[in-house]
């Protein structure tokens, strides 16, 4: 076989083409090392940086070519399925094929990069300056060092020295990577099935609990912790494990949920779980199987479907992906998967620490992982042979990545990755994207739906165990305008208040929604009508009394609030609105004796894990949750009966496509936390427009009125799912910079489109940004609408501060 002589790297340019590529020589020692889709050191200018092998060839170039300078050491190769995805990104997000490829690289590659100096060996043709031979001895003697070490044992800058001794090539610069930092593993015991029994009994009896715990667990691992407590003896393990009847396997302790008690066994399911099951088990059996929805309300029992789908992936000797919308969110989803496959789940999110992040992907890489947990980012990790990819709570907008590029959907990447695999695509959610419904509408997805609670297991009349029936909560909508007529002009209407009094006395738990942050939403003049904004994004500053501070949600800005108005002088500042402090505030008044917690984001980030708070709730030392949409996501509050949402038409009629269905999303999962373990459960939704259809369909939980009257407004606009958008945003200093370039850009565009006669394609804009100004950069935004819109744009160079927002989650 022809050993190839040129490659062609895709590496980090400056913005320009979606496609750079550089053409570089294989060096003869590097001929049988180099392959295809490989990680490599390339020079570039006067750098040596990470690039990627695209192709490799023996076509010479009309130019003269650098040689590739050496491989990654450890070796790192993506996998066609990979580089197919990669490829696919660039068509479907616009993005340049270095951004997309770069997402399956090994954490954190390029910083952990060092350059080594190393003489080349070649005779000297010129004189040596006394610093240059002293350098060349110095490496001579101790070897490859990095310019650090070499300024220290020479005493030295050796800038110009360096520079002249590269430049003749007399020394090479050889990058590296640095090992990953030791972490802290846990021990797992396999059983080696293909193994006769030992003939000692001892081992006898302790080979054959491992191996029956391997059985009864869907291939789950035995943690060596567990040894005293299924009566083992340590020394009697390690014979075994000696004698190469039983393997440990160990992985990274920070990429190990933290497990509650033992492991989780399968519960038993109901009728309509069972059909559910049923269906989801007979797509393993197809090829290629068809994605599916599993639509179940609130605490009708999902999760232990993915278990069961994640159990039989296993089975078949195969991984599974299981994404979560935010690590922080989904704590209960991840210790059950834990739990139920010990020794084979590892946990990926950027909260780890850089050593444990190198060490979980490793891991992941090595094959000892089968089961990887985590946010979008889980997709790119280096599993090679994927059999179930799970979308637990599929609707949420976290699922769209924004910045960095590329801005691409974990659904469409999980679908096209599922297709690539030949894997199974199992889609979760209470509340579906509207999207995701209609594709199940018109068959592109196959549905299985779960209409009832599942209730804890009970004793019958005659001895039975059987599941009890939970209903779902019963919700009563409080018309907040008749109230106020009324006199009643507090945060919490008469409803309200009676039934939090009614769920304290009964030593329950309340959950309340409102979902803004602080004390107050707008600060204002009641002389002269002057409002409170930041001055870089021109929004309205929030006031948190516990701080004392007006606050920015867009850039942080900070400031102390004013006495007096800042226009016309008069001491008539008034604040209005209400956030989750002043919630908090209002039930310590009215309820002195409840202990309340409040989660928002402020909260999170003042250093309190979303773990400590839910064990707090869990721990039932909280009576009261007061939280913004961080509480609606998937947590299983067992105490809770009463949710009470204080101000339901936030967000409903904002400009964008989805704020009717972002609301009708956010109440009907809030309103879920509600008796799911408990009968009982009441929701209690305040709002000013209860006939809005989005909370009339909230109030009922009837997510297919909502869904057809949605489809109806999206089909009337010519809103996604009928036609697709694409958002252009560009950000200047200059306000009339920014409108020019839009303009110019808006007018490109339609040129493009007339020059490829493309019919589906409309040019909306510009115009200023629903948030004009942020950070001190104007913003202004074009839209394009329709089926040929995405190829239009992919025909103009777009850069120089343009952001491209291909299919986006939202127009804000």
């Amino acid at each position: 076989m022809t050993q190839p002589r040129y490659a062609d790297i895709v590496l980090e340019l400056e913005p320009g083409e979606r496609r750079p590529l550089l053409t570089y020589g294989v060096p003869a020692e590097l001929a049988d090392r180099i392959r295809l889709y490989q990680a490599v050191w390339v020079p570039l200018r006067d750098e040596v940086r990470l690039g990627v092998v695209a192709s490799l060839h023996e076509e010479a170039p009309a130019f003269a070519v650098r040689p590739v300078v050496g491989v990654v050491e450890p070796e790192f190769v993506l996998t066609p399925e990979q580089w197919a995805l990669a490829e696919w990104l660039v068509e479907e997000t616009l993005c340049t094929l270095w951004e997309a490829v770069a997402l399956f690289l090994p954490p954190r590659l390029a910083q952990r990069v060092e350059v080594l100096l190393r003489p080349t060996g070649a005779v000297p043709t010129g004189r040596l300056s006394p610093v240059q031979r002293r350098l060349l001895d110095l490496l001579a003697q101790r070897g490859p060092l990095t310019l650090e070490q070499a300024q220290r044992a020479l005493g030295r800058s050796l800038t110009t020295a360096l520079e002249r001794a590269v430049s003749t090539g007399l020394i090479e610069r050889l990058p590296i990577v640095r090992p990953i930092q030791r972490v802290v593993s846990e021990q797992f015991l396999r059983p080696r099935l293909d193994s006769d029994p030992p003939t000692d009994a001892a081992q006898g009896r302790a080979y054959e609990i491992i191996r029956r715990w391997y059985e009864e667990h869907d291939g789950a691992l035995l943690p060596r912790r567990f040894l005293h407590r299924l009566g083992l003896s340590p020394a009697t393990v390690q014979m075994l494990v000696q004698r190469g009847l039983v393997e440990v396997v160990e992985l990274p302790r920070g990429g190990l949920p933290t497990v509650q008690g033992g492991p989780d066994r399968p519960l038993t399911l109901t009728p309509e779980q069972q059909q559910a099951w049923e269906a989801i088990r007979s797509m393993f059996d197809q090829d290629p199987p068809r994605p599916l929805l599993l639509h179940g309300v609130t605490g009708s029992g999902k999760t232990e479907l993915y278990l069961r789908a994640i159990g039989e992936c296993l089975r078949r000797g195969r991984q599974a992906i299981v994404l979560v919308p935010e690590i922080a969110l989904a704590t209960q989803v991840v210790q059950r998967v834990a739990a139920r496959f010990p020794g084979r789940t590892v946990l990926v999110h950027s909260g780890l620490r850089e050593s444990e992040r190198s060490a979980v992907w490793e891991a992941i890489h090595q094959g000892q992982a089968a089961v990887v947990v985590g946010p979008r980012s889980a997709l790119f990790v280096p599993l090679r042979s994927i059999g179930l990819i799970v979308i637990d709570e599929e609707h949420e907008a976290a699922y769209k990545q924004q910045e960095p590029p590329p801005r691409y959907h974990a659904r469409a990447v999980a679908q096209r990755l599922a297709e690539l695999h030949r894997a199974v695509l199992l889609l979760g959610s209470a509340t579906p994207d509207v999207t995701t419904a209609y594709a199940a509408a018109t068959s592109q997805l196959a549905v299985a739906r779960l209409r009832q609670r599942v209730g804890p297991l009970v004793v019958g009349e005659r001895g039975e165990v059987a599941r009890a029936r939970l209903q779902l909560p019963r919700v009563e909508v409080v018309d907040m305008r008749l109230e106020h007529q009324l006199g009643h002009a507090g945060l919490f209407s008469r409803a309200l208040h009676e039934a939090i009094a009614a769920a304290l006395q009964r030593g329950q738990q309340v959950l309340l929604l409102i979902n803004r942050r602080g004390s107050a939403t707008l600060v204002q003049c009641r002389s002269c009508g002057h409002v409170e904004v930041c001055p870089l994004c021109d929004v309205p500053l929030v006031y948190h009394a516990d701080r004392r501070q007006l606050i920015c949600h867009r850039c942080d800005l900070r400031r102390l609030p004013s006495t007096t108005c800042p226009t016309c002088g008069r001491p008539a500042l008034s604040y209005y609105g209400a956030g989750t402090q002043r919630v908090e505030r209002e039930v310590q008044q009215r309820f002195p004796q409840a202990r309340v917690l409040r989660w928002d984001r402020d909260v999170v980030q003042r250093g309190n894990d979303p773990r400590s708070l839910l064990q707090r709730v869990l721990r039932r030392e909280v009576d009261v949750i007061v939280g913004t949409q961080m509480v609606a996501k998937g947590l299983d509050f067992p105490a809770v009966t009463t949710v009470g949402i204080v101000h339901a038409d936030t967000g409903i009629y904002l400009p964008d496509y989805r704020a009717a269905e972002r609301t009708f999303q956010l109440l009907t999962q809030v309103a879920g936390r509600a008796g799911r373990h408990l009968p009982g459960g009441l929701v209690v939704i305040q709002t000013y427009t209860p006939e809005h259809y989005a909370i009339r369909a909230a109030s009922r939980q009837d997510y297919d009125a909502f869904y057809q009257e949605e489809l109806a407004f999206r089909q009337r606009h010519g809103y996604p799912p009928f036609r697709r958008l694409v958002r252009l945003v560009v950000r200047h200093r200059d306000e009339l910079a920014g409108r020019l370039a839009s303009e110019e850009m808006a007018e490109r565009l339609r040129e493009k489109a007339r020059e490829l006669s493309a019919r589906d394609v409309e040019v909306l804009g510009p115009t200023p940004a629903f948030v004009s100004r942020i950070r001190g950069l104007y913003q202004w935004q074009l839209l394009v609408r329709g089926a040929d819109g995405p190829r239009v744009v992919a025909a103009i160079p777009v850069h120089g501060g343009w952001i491209v927002d291909v299919d986006p989650v939202s127009l804000l």
